[in-house]
């Protein structure tokens, strides 16, 4: 028993090509990004879009197969990575899920050291019971401030001295350049 080929169908119209589509502008005329890794996505693109075959973006690249199904593993884990939800990018470049785990991290160490501050206060308190918050006593009118009572005794001030009693004169040596002893200033010579 051997069978019939299926008639094939023609039409008047033939099968068109798809089109062949441009390189995103954003890719070929950004000028921070770097110029081999722009290339290589270029080619990658070009081949998973079918307008060039691996054989042909290889020769144009000067580069081998391997080389070439190592990049576009590597350019599709990294897509995968950036599509993940929740991988978009801060402004520094970092993804929020990185971001997020920082914070995280810095949240839980935020958190020990509140409880460990808290747990500080409470063996203080333990320890210190409460009191008088300062050291000054006030004092009754006439009587001296706690730190003199036992330090030395206050100056007397000028209020106490006696008005009757006259200023002293004394006489003093002053030793002179020759050695000898002349009168000073209030003696009478």
């Amino acid at each position: 028993m051997m069978r019939e080929p299926k008639p094939r169908r023609v039409s008047g119209a033939k099968r068109r090509k798809p089109p062949r589509r441009q390189a995103p502008k954003w890719l070929t005329s950004a000028q921070d990004l770097d110029e081999m890794a722009r290339r290589r996505c270029l080619m990658i693109l070009s081949v998973l879009s079918g307008s060039q075959s691996i054989t042909e973006a290889t020769e144009e690249a000067k580069t081998s197969r391997a080389t070439y199904y190592q990049l576009e593993t590597r350019a599709l884990k990294a897509m995968l990575q950036a599509l993940l939800p929740g991988a978009e990018t801060t402004g520094g470049g970092e993804s929020l899920t990185h971001r997020l785990l920082q914070l995280e991290r810095k949240i839980s160490l935020l958190e020990r050291g509140k409880r460990r501050a808290e747990r500080l206060l409470y063996l203080t308190r333990q320890v210190l019971k409460p009191g008088p918050m300062s050291s000054v006593q006030r004092s009754r009118p006439g009587e001296r401030p706690s730190s003199m009572k036992t330090g030395r005794k206050p100056l007397p001030t000028s209020s106490k001295i006696p008005e009757s009693t006259p200023p002293s004169l004394s006489i003093s040596v002053i030793p002179t350049p020759a050695g000898g002893a002349g009168p000073s200033a209030g003696s009478a010579s």
